[in-house]
């Protein structure tokens, strides 16, 4: 492995540790999720599992998918995968119910804060994962392949799901009469996310001179 490489590698897995960082400030703030968050929460308060632990479920269930529709062998990419998967969810619980777990945000202004904080931190992280491609994750890769397999736009192959997610996460919250999770932070990450994420992945892909 090539001294750049190392150097990659090493920041591809930090980002990665702020990732989770980022959305556990956004679950702390509690004034909505983006959908598949949302969907998350909602179903911790019907089962006896932590949050990450519950999208560790998710984004299995969202792997075994991808593998079945790749229909190819494992190679090395979906073993760090499958790894960053199960990474992910021990990452978020880790500082969502250890390290953040005396933390109160008492008044709203600063729980909406707290939210941007988290979003923005997500965000960037999250570009500088994508740009550097060493790790990927499940609910992408399945819509990335279901995108080629049956000629779709990945934009709108991944908008479904959303549909989906949101669609699941109201009817339990009806259903269950949950706490609310499509709020104002659903609403906060849909018109944000996207923009951040495209100037964070296109500013670590041209300062980290990724195309040598």
């Amino acid at each position: 492995m090539t001294k750049k490489n190392t150097v990659l590698t090493v920041c591809s897995v930090l980002s990665f540790v702020f990732f989770g960082f980022g959305i556990s400030l956004q679950l702390k703030a509690a004034i909505g999720q983006s959908v598949l968050n949302a969907l998350a929460v909602t179903l911790s308060f019907l089962i006896p599992w932590k949050v990450g632990t519950i999208l560790n479920m998710i984004n299995t269930i969202f792997f075994i998918c991808y593998l079945l529709f790749k229909r190819t062998r494992l190679n090395y990419k979906d073993i760090i995968q499958i790894i960053a998967t199960i990474a992910n969810g021990i990452i978020i619980n880790f500082f969502l119910y250890q390290i953040l777990s005396g933390f109160t945000a008492e008044s709203y202004l600063f729980r909406l804060l707290l939210y941007i904080s988290g979003l923005l931190i997500a965000s960037l992280s999250l570009g500088a994962v994508l740009a550097v491609g060493i790790i990927s994750f499940p609910l992408e890769s399945l819509c990335l392949t279901i995108s080629k397999l049956y000629h779709k736009k990945f934009t709108a192959v991944r908008m479904s799901f959303d549909v989906i997610f949101l669609a699941a996460a109201i009817a339990l919250t009806l259903w269950a009469h949950t706490p609310w999770q499509i709020r104002e932070g659903t609403i906060i990450s849909v018109l944000l996310l996207s923009p951040l994420l495209g100037i964070c992945y296109g500013f670590f892909k041209k300062h980290w001179n990724l195309e040598d």
